[in-house]
């Protein structure tokens, strides 16, 4: 069994807290990365599901896919999956803390990020 509690971020953004060789584990915090207003890009993970869960705060997740975006505004303590190869964005108020997993290997091998021809804004809800 392992326990994972969180006392603060170690570094803002992507913070991976837990990896085997199957999952890793790790909290999302407010950054440049994920900020609300303009976004000029998006990533995908080809290999592999993606599991938001919003603890505190609030975060907006905008989606590509079938030539629409959605956004949808993440509720607190709800699972959301992304599935694998959905192009998604996901931005984060500065008090918000997301738990995410996924495949332990995801990396830049197997994940793209694709630059919008128009930039979206995502508003704070």
């Amino acid at each position: 069994m392992y326990m994972l509690t969180f006392d603060g971020p170690k570094k803002r953004g992507f913070d991976a807290v837990v990896k085997n060789e199957s999952f890793k584990c790790a909290f999302i915090t407010h950054s440049p990365a994920y900020s609300f207003g303009e976004v000029r890009e998006m990533k995908r993970h080809n290999e592999t599901d993606e599991i938001f869960v919003l603890l505190c705060g609030s975060a907006v997740m905008l989606i590509y896919e079938n030539g629409e975006f959605s956004e949808v505004a993440l509720l607190p303590n709800t699972a959301y999956n992304v599935h694998a190869k959905t192009w998604h964005y996901l931005a984060v108020s500065e008090d918000a803390l997301v738990f995410v997993t996924e495949r332990a290997d995801t990396d830049s091998s197997n994940s793209e990020i694709i630059s919008l021809e128009t930039s979206r804004r995502i508003e704070w809800r």
